[in-house]
C-alpha cells in the first residue's frame, strides 16, 4: 500500500462497510464474487511484487490504482442498488417539466440521433468509454509519477458518488427511457426490481448504473477533465468527455437536467475536497509534464 493511496484505501473501506450494513438491512445478497476476487488478488500480487522487487515502480503503481478502481466500481454499484430499494415517490414529472422549460424534447433528440448511424456510433462509444478512461488516466498518472492526481481523481469520484446517491434517494426517477426498447435491459429492469422487491439477489459481475438523477456520467466527465488539467493529456480528455456529455441523454436514458445535476455534484465535490482535503500531501496540486498544474 503506497503512502498516497492509504487514505483512499480507508475511504473505500468505509464505503464497503456501509454496503455490508445497508445490504444486510435490506436483505440484499450479492453473489458471484469469484471472478472479482481473482482479479483483485492478481492486481494486489502484482503491486506487492513490483514494490518489493524495487523494479517497474510505475507498473506496481498502476496495479494498485487499478485495484482501487475495481473496489470502487463494485462498492459504488452495490451502494446505488441498496439505495434504490428505498423506493419513494418518483420525480419524473418534475424533471420532464424542467426539460420542457429548457426547450429540450428528449424523444425528438433520440429520434434525431437514431437517424444518423455515424453519430449514434460515436455517441455510443463516448458514453461507454468510462472503463477506458479510468484505465488510461490511471496509467498516465502512474507513468508521470503523479500519484496525487490518481488519489485526487478517485477521492473525488468516491465523494461524488456518495452525494449522487444521497440525491437519488431524495429524488428517485426512472428517466425518460421507460417503454423505449433497449433501456429496460440497460437499467430499468434492475431499478424496477429493486423498488418492488423482486430483485433480492445481485450478481456483482452484472451490476449496472441505476441512478438517473443526477447523471453520474456527467459527474465523471467533469472529474476526468479536472484531473487532467495542466497536462498534455487535457485536450484529448476534454474532447472525449465532451462527446460523452452529449451522449448522456440518448445513450443513457437521461433527462437534460440530469446532466446539470451532475455538473453541480462535480463542482461541489471539487470545491469540498480542495477546501478540506483528505490528505494535504496526497492531494495537493501536482506539476505535470509540459505545463504547470
Amino acid at each position: 500500500m503506497s503512502r498516497v493511496a492509504f487514505r483512499i484505501w480507508l475511504l473505500l473501506g468505509g464505503l464497503s462497510f456501509a454496503d455490508l450494513c445497508w445490504c444486510a438491512g435490506q436483505g440484499l445478497v450479492v453473489s458471484s464474487w469469484q471472478p472479482f476476487l481473482l482479479v483483485a488478488a492478481a492486481l494486489l500480487g502484482l503491486s506487492i511484487a513490483s514494490r518489493r522487487a524495487g523494479r517497474l515502480p510505475r507498473f506496481g503503481a498502476l496495479a494498485e490504482w487499478s485495484l482501487l478502481w475495481l473496489v470502487f466500481s463494485a462498492a459504488g454499484a452495490i451502494l446505488t442498488y441498496a439505495a434504490a430499494t428505498r423506493g419513494g415517490a418518483l420525480h419524473d414529472q418534475q424533471l420532464a417539466a424542467l426539460d420542457r422549460a429548457l426547450g429540450f424534447d428528449w424523444y425528438a433528440w433520440l429520434a434525431l440521433v437514431n437517424r444518423h448511424p455515424a453519430v449514434k456510433t460515436a455517441l455510443w462509444a463516448g458514453y461507454n468509454s468510462l472503463f477506458s478512461q479510468i484505465m488510461l488516466s490511471a496509467a498516465w498518472f502512474a507513468w508521470c509519477r503523479r500519484p496525487q492526481r490518481n488519489a485526487e481523481l478517485l477521492a473525488n469520484a468516491t465523494l461524488a458518488l456518495l452525494l449522487t446517491t444521497a440525491i437519488f434517494c431524495l429524488f428517485p426517477a426512472f428517466g425518460p427511457g421507460v417503454g423505449v426498447p433497449g433501456f429496460e435491459l440497460a437499467y430499468l429492469d434492475d431499478l424496477t426490481g429493486l423498488r418492488n422487491g423482486t430483485l433480492p439477489s445481485l450478481d456483482v459481475m452484472l451490476l449496472k448504473g441505476v441512478i438517473t438523477f443526477p447523471s453520474f456520467h456527467a459527474v465523471l466527465a467533469v472529474l476526468f477533465m479536472w484531473s487532467h488539467r495542466g497536462a498534455p493529456s487535457f485536450v484529448p480528455a476534454a474532447a472525449l468527455n465532451m462527446v460523452m456529455l452529449v451522449a448522456i441523454p440518448s445513450e443513457g436514458g437521461h433527462y437534460l437536467v440530469d446532466i446539470f445535476g451532475g455538473f453541480a455534484v462535480a463542482a461541489v465535490t471539487i470545491v469540498a475536497l480542495r477546501a478540506v482535503p483528505l490528505s494535504p500531501p496526497a492531494l495537493a496540486p501536482a506539476r505535470l509534464p509540459g505545463r504547470i498544474a
